[in-house]
């Protein structure tokens, strides 16, 4: 399996992963004659998906947890969500059991470097991104041996970080072109709006609610809504605040193009230990595949391969298939570990 933009797909490329619209399914895992559907997925915001060829048939691409539970997150969220902009409350008995299912794959794949990114439409890449962030807050949870009760906590809260943007103006959210000052205060207002809407239901923890107000708070007393200081910032908010940060960089948006996790990596490391913890940076990148299986690369020798597998304890230097040499003409296939030949490296 691999990733590739929608130019690139060919009439013998077959879908690796199910794509779904609005938590429907839209295309199945397994459907061929892709160039039928590129200009429909482009319409729905959807620019690159998962393909099997014969280059890339036997590399696998490591997810956190199952499709399954990536969708029963997505519709117990979506439920959520709808009952509180019709009825201004909460039922969270769908959520709770999404939360269920979200620890036990957790703890069923322990130690896999993630390789893999959820494809979201425009329409829902809010509901991808919350449990994306989820999931990623939760790899640190586990890292950091947090308590069954202090996972299912930091759960709820990273789901629900992002609510307060249901209560903005679309207009200003979905917004294509550079914010106004005003227009970016309006957007600042979603964690405290997050956290007052949080407290209408009285089931749902204190915790987790200082999540959705927190969650853009940053070490230097940057951050907003109330620019804390790291001393004054809940920890799960400060894990939920870099997987945050991540997904949105890794994902694509109205506004900006999705950026390559070594990109989103070097982001990230140039806020260490001013706007972003440290030490919790240094715990998240332990789960996460710098160069994910499944992608391109071009190598300083001159030569392109996609990754096939990862190096646990070498994170820059996977093992990679080679698929062209220096003058960009098809070889035979062949593996090259870079932790055996310490001479090349991925330059791009």
């Amino acid at each position: 399996m691999r990733r590739i933009p929608l130019s690139q797909i060919q009439p013998h490329m077959h879908l690796a992963r199910d794509i779904y619209h609005l938590n429907s399914l839209l295309l199945r895992e397994g459907t061929s004659n892709l160039d039928r559907y590129t200009a429909s997925l482009a319409n729905l915001g959807i620019t690159s998906i998962y393909i099997v060829d014969n280059i890339s048939e036997d590399i696998e691409i490591p997810d956190a947890i199952t499709e399954q539970t990536r969708v029963k997150c997505k519709d117990a969220l979506q439920d959520t969500l709808f009952h509180f902009r019709t009825e201004g409350s909460f039922d969270t008995t769908c959520l709770s059991r999404a939360i269920d299912s979200l620890i036990e794959d957790l703890f069923a794949r322990k130690d896999v470097l993630i390789s893999l990114t959820d494809i979201a439409t425009t329409d829902d890449n809010t509901l991808v991104h919350s449990v994306s962030t989820t999931v990623l807050s939760l790899l640190m949870g586990q890292r950091l041996n947090l308590s069954e009760v202090e996972m299912r906590v930091l759960a709820e809260g990273a789901l629900l970080h992002d609510i307060g943007k249901t209560l903005l103006d679309p207009a200003i959210l979905f917004k294509t072109e550079p914010l106004t000052s005003e227009e970016f205060a309006h957007i600042q207002m979603h964690p405290l709006l997050g956290y007052r809407a949080l407290q209408r239901n009285p089931l749902i923890t204190e915790l987790s609610r200082l999540l959705a107000l927190q969650h853009h708070e940053r070490l230097d007393g940057s951050g907003y809504p109330q620019h804390l200081p790291g001393e004054d910032t809940h920890l799960f908010a400060k894990i939920v605040a870099i997987a945050d940060v991540y997904d949105a960089l890794t994902s694509e948006r109205c506004y900006h193009k999705s950026m390559t996790n070594h990109q989103a990596y070097e982001i990230l490391m140039s806020d260490s230990g001013t706007k972003l913890d440290a030490q919790l940076l240094h715990v998240f990148f332990n789960n996460i595949a710098i160069y994910p299986n499944g992608s391109l690369v071009r190598l300083s020798n001159g030569t392109r391969g996609i990754v096939k597998s990862q190096n646990k304890e070498a994170p820059f230097r996977p093992l990679i298939r080679i698929i062209d040499d220096i003058n960009g003409e098809t070889v035979k296939l062949y593996d090259l570990d870079l932790m055996k030949d310490l001479t090349t490296q991925i330059i791009s």
